[in-house]
């Protein structure tokens, strides 16, 4: 009998080998730090997908309770308004309903939050071809803006709250810029860390496409995500700005049935992003640094108009 060494192996079984053992421990993590938002979150009577949270009798925690043979979509339509455009979406779209559900014991931020900045006009990035190929002719992170932009600088690509994130701000963008490819209008960009295919050879980019109407870039040196604060994914996470943001994602990807996967690691997963608008100067008209509250779509549609 032969003995399979990892040299002998080729390089999907090699993946599966080293990579299922990560996978694993990368979902246990995931599921620790929503187990432990929810516990932080007081929420009289909540649906999830197929969750149930009701305040237990002894402590100010919510229980979690299996749904069974529960539909998703049950997320109170009066909670909640996704950005379908101006006359449906105002601000970030929770309502004071939903906001007093979090404790009002909460620190506004756990850590310091570096201010976001422009990035180097300098700053390459890479277009991102169908299939996933990168364009071997680099782009200058000034040209991105010279008509005005809205740019996503996307945590990871296949997590199910980035892309309804993305699909959120395409639609906030579309409802100024209805055809993006006429002359002199602001561009939709989308910034992610690296161009990744998943094991059945799929690329991670065109699958994001879905939700993300724009155009997709790499930024292999992380300069945009450094330009908003370098922060991780678990910086301040048991903060009130912190249940802020993961409220909005929460509730929009139970509204659009958006689902995701674990592809790209811990590693690529914690780096949050956020977005910019800017004016065809450059400058910012609108910023947010993911995991610090929500986005004000409707902040983002003014900027654009202005852009």
């Amino acid at each position: 009998v032969r003995c399979r060494t990892p040299m002998s192996m080729s390089m999907g079984e090699r993946r599966r080998s080293v990579g299922l053992p990560c996978m694993l421990i990368w979902k246990l993590v995931c599921m620790a730090l929503a187990l432990a938002f929810v516990r932080m979150v007081h929420v009289p009577s909540l649906a999830l997908p197929f969750v149930r949270l009701r305040p237990a009798a002894s402590q100010g925690f919510p229980e979690l309770r299996l749904l069974t043979l529960r539909r998703a979509g049950m997320y109170p339509s009066s909670l909640y308004k996704p950005s379908q455009g101006a006359a449906v979406c105002k601000g970030d779209g929770l309502s004071d309903d939903i906001l007093r559900t979090l404790p009002a014991n909460l620190a506004p931020m756990a850590a310091p939050v570096v201010p976001p900045r422009v990035p180097l006009e300098t700053t390459q990035v890479f277009e991102v071809a169908a299939g996933g190929a990168l364009s071997e002719t680099p782009v200058r992170f000034c040209d991105l803006w010279r008509t005005g932009a809205l740019v996503v600088v996307v945590r990871r690509p296949g997590c199910a709250l980035s892309r309804e994130q993305a699909k959120a701000l395409s639609e906030a963008f579309e409802a100024v810029v209805p055809d993006p490819h006429a002359p002199g209008v602001p561009r939709l960009v989308a910034i992610v860390r690296g161009s990744v295919t998943n094991e059945e050879g799929i690329s991670e980019v065109d699958a994001f496409r879905e939700y993300f109407r724009g155009s997709v870039f790499v930024d292999e040196y992380l300069a945009t995500f450094k330009a908003l604060g370098d922060r991780q994914y678990t910086d301040g996470i048991f903060s009130l700005e912190a249940a802020r943001w993961m409220l909005q994602r929460m509730c929009g990807t139970q509204q659009t049935k958006i689902h995701g996967n674990f592809v790209g690691g811990p590693d690529t997963a914690l780096k949050f992003g956020g977005c910019y608008v800017f004016d065809r100067q450059g400058q910012i008209r609108y910023v947010h640094q993911e995991g610090i509250g929500g986005i004000n779509y409707e902040a983002v549609r003014k900027a654009l108009s202005e852009a």
